[in-house]
C-alpha cells in the first residue's frame, strides 16, 4: 500500500466484501476533536501547529506533557505512532479514552448506568463540604465512585466513565479550576458575575456526562494507530529514541519565581477522583481546598530555580530527535535563551509564533513553537 499523506487520512470500512475508502483532511478531523476546558490546552492552536509540523519527516512521536491529549490526537490524525505521557493519573484516563481504538458503549447503556447512581455519603461528602460542589452533588459523586467500584466493567470502560466525569466536574466549576474553595461564586445569587454560566453550573453531572459522551461519539474513526500510554510520572525520566519529541511544559512567569497556581493546585480534585480509594490518606486537612501532598516533580517544574535547568536537560536528552517545544512569551527562561539552547544542540532551528491569549490571563502573550532538527 502506498504511504499515506500527512494532509489526509484513509479510513477503510468493510461492508460484506466491498471496501470503502474515505479520504479525510486532517483539518476536518481537528474540528471533530472533543472540547477541552484544560488551562493551557492547545486545541484551538492545532490547525496552526499542523501547518508547522506537517512537513517534518517523522513516524514515532513522544508527547511528553500530554495533558488532555489534544496534540496527541493531532499526531494520530497525521497517522503517526504516538506515545503519550503525563504526570497526572486522571490525564492517563483521558488518554486511554481518546487515543485508543476501542469502541464506545452504546449511549443507552451509558444512560442506564448513570440513571442508577444513588447518592451516598463518602469521602467527598466528608472532606469537601462547601468547597467545590453543593452537598447533594458531593453525595452524587460519592455514589458514582461507589457504583464504579462495585460495577463489573473493564479498566478501559472505567477510564471512559471517569473521563466523562472529569469533563462534567470542570464544566460545573467557576473558571473550570479547583485552586480555590469558591463555591460561593455559584451559590451567592446577589453577586453580579462577568464570567461563567449559572445554567451550566447548575446542570446535573449526568447531563454534562452525556454531552461529553456525544462529543466522543462524534469524533471520526479515521485516526491512526492507537497510542501507547505511559504510566504517569516525571517527563525527565522518559528514555530517548523517538523520531520527534513534543514538549509542552508548564510555564513560570518572568515576574515570579514560583508558579503558585500550578497544575497540581488547579486539578488536584480530578487527580483524587482518579485514585479514589487511596485519596483520603493523601489529603492535607489544613488545606482550604483539601489538596493532596504535591509530588516533588510538580514543585520542580513550577519553580524558576529548577525549571530552566530541567527544561534544558530535557531538550539535551532528546537532541538526537526532532524536538518541538510549545512555549509563550513573557515566561522564564526567555525566548532568546531557549533559542540559544536549541542552536547549541540542533542543526536547524526555527521559531514560529501566533497570537493566543489564555482566557484567565490579563497579559497579552504570543504562542511560540520552537522546532529543532538534529545534527
Amino acid at each position: 500500500m502506498a504511504a499515506l499523506s500527512t494532509h489526509s487520512l484513509v479510513s477503510q470500512k468493510h461492508e460484506s466484501e466491498d471496501t470503502l475508502v474515505r479520504i479525510v483532511p486532517v483539518q476536518d478531523l481537528i474540528r471533530q476533536f472533543p472540547a477541552t476546558r484544560y488551562y493551557g490546552s492547545k486545541k484551538k492552536l492545532l490547525p496552526w501547529m499542523f501547518d508547522n509540523l506537517k512537513s517534518l519527516d517523522f513516524q514515532t512521536v513522544l508527547d511528553a506533557f500530554g495533558g488532555t491529549a489534544s496534540v496527541s490526537l493531532l499526531f494520530r490524525a497525521m497517522r503517526k505512532e504516538v506515545t503519550f505521557h503525563d504526570s497526572f493519573q486522571f490525564n492517563v484516563d483521558v488518554a486511554q479514552t481518546l487515543l485508543s481504538n476501542l469502541p464506545l458503549p452504546d449511549r443507552r447503556e451509558v444512560e442506564d448506568t448513570l440513571a442508577v447512581i444513588s447518592q451516598c455519603e463518602g469521602l467527598i461528602t466528608r472532606k469537601f463540604a462547601n468547597v467545590f460542589f453543593k452537598a447533594e452533588e458531593n453525595q452524587w459523586l460519592d455514589g458514582f465512585m461507589r457504583h464504579m467500584r462495585d460495577a463489573d466493567v473493564s479498566e478501559e470502560i472505567g477510564a471512559m466513565y471517569r473521563y466523562l466525569l472529569y469533563q462534567a466536574c470542570l464544566k460545573k466549576r467557576p473558571y473550570n479550576l479547583f485552586h480555590r474553595a469558591n463555591l460561593s461564586l455559584r451559590t451567592n445569587t446577589q453577586v453580579k458575575r462577568s464570567f461563567g454560566n449559572l445554567a451550566t453550573w447548575e446542570k446535573s453531572f449526568t447531563d454534562h456526562m452525556l454531552e461529553a459522551y456525544d462529543e466522543l461519539a462524534h469524533m471520526d474513526a479515521a485516526l491512526g494507530p492507537a497510542a501507547k500510554i505511559l504510566e504517569p510520572g516525571d517527563a525527565a525520566d522518559i528514555k530517548s529514541g523517538y523520531d520527534l519529541v513534543y514538549l509542552d511544559p508548564p510555564y513560570v512567569s518572568e515576574r515570579s519565581s514560583v508558579n503558585l497556581d500550578n497544575y497540581w493546585r488547579r486539578y488536584h480534585f480530578l487527580e483524587g477522583l482518579a485514585s479514589y480509594e487511596a485519596w483520603e490518606e493523601k489529603i492535607q486537612d489544613q488545606s482550604k481546598t483539601k489538596e493532596m501532598v504535591q509530588p516533588a516533580h510538580f514543585r520542580n517544574w513550577s519553580r524558576a530555580s529548577s525549571f530552566k535547568e530541567q527544561l534544558f536537560e530535557l531538550i539535551e536528552a532528546h537532541k538526537s530527535s526532532i524536538v518541538a517545544l510549545s512555549y509563550v512569551t513573557n515566561a522564564f527562561p526567555t525566548q532568546e535563551e531557549i533559542t540559544a539552547e536549541f542552536e547549541r544542540h540542533f542543526n536547524q532551528v526555527s521559531v514560529h509564533s501566533t497570537q493566543h491569549n489564555h482566557a484567565l490571563s490579563r497579559t497579552k502573550k504570543r504562542e511560540l513553537l520552537f522546532i529543532g532538527l538534529p545534527k
